[in-house]
């Protein structure tokens, strides 16, 4: 038995480096697989316990595509994540960005822009496109990886978030309509990267759990 349950221990831990499953999930899992070996044992009376867990940790198959059959069945969590991410940033073009000295040329007296007069700048376009891109991604029923976006939000926001902490900014400093810019950025990255991984609930969805 102990032989079994160290088995046990390294297949969880195989798991849990190579999915993204939640430990809940992993639970539900450990479950099903000393059932399966249970059952197999019930089945066959001359198996050994070695041998029947071979055999249901077969049947349940590799981590990745464990993963896939969770986010199959469960809600979808990065959704959450994504939705936060568009509220932010919907947020940050309310309000202002940073404050633009008076002693600048050609300006009489400060100026504090905010994130929508920002956006309207064509220059600033390419740093705003890839935020604007998520809803059409989110919504298409076709499953897209959407790697290439998460790493261009990342590239954006990681600078963007160092060059505020940095403080290389000008004499007014960066005001809250930044810091909700760059963290949208962020947070939009992370919920992609999750999006890949098929980053789900444990709870099923509503249809598979009322069977319609």
């Amino acid at each position: 038995m102990p032989e079994f349950e160290r088995e046990v221990g390294s297949w969880r831990a195989e798991v849990e480096r190579r999915s993204s499953l939640a430990p809940r999930e992993l639970d539900e899992l450990e479950d099903h697989l000393r059932a399966l070996v249970d059952l197999e044992m019930e089945l066959d009376a001359s198996l050994a316990r070695p041998q029947a867990f071979a055999i249901a940790r077969h049947a349940l198959g590799e981590p990745r595509a464990l993963s896939r059959e969770f986010a199959r069945a469960g809600r979808p969590r990065w959704k959450l994540l994504l939705a936060g991410a568009s509220a932010l940033y919907a947020t940050s073009l309310l309000l202002p960005v940073f404050h633009i000295p008076p002693f600048l040329p050609g300006l009489d007296s400060g100026w504090t822009p905010r994130g929508y007069e920002l956006l309207a700048d064509v220059e600033l376009l390419p740093l705003n496109l890839p935020m604007l891109l998520i809803l059409p991604l989110i919504w298409r029923r076709r499953r897209l990886k959407g790697t290439w976006l998460a790493g261009i939000l990342g590239a954006i926001a990681l600078p963007a978030l160092a060059l505020g902490v940095a403080g290389a900014v000008s004499t007014g400093g960066l005001l809250l309509g930044y810091w909700a810019w760059s963290a949208s950025f962020a947070l939009g990255s992370i919920a992609l990267w999750l999006r890949r991984r098929g980053w789900a609930s444990a709870r099923p969805k509503k249809g598979l759990a009322t069977g319609s």
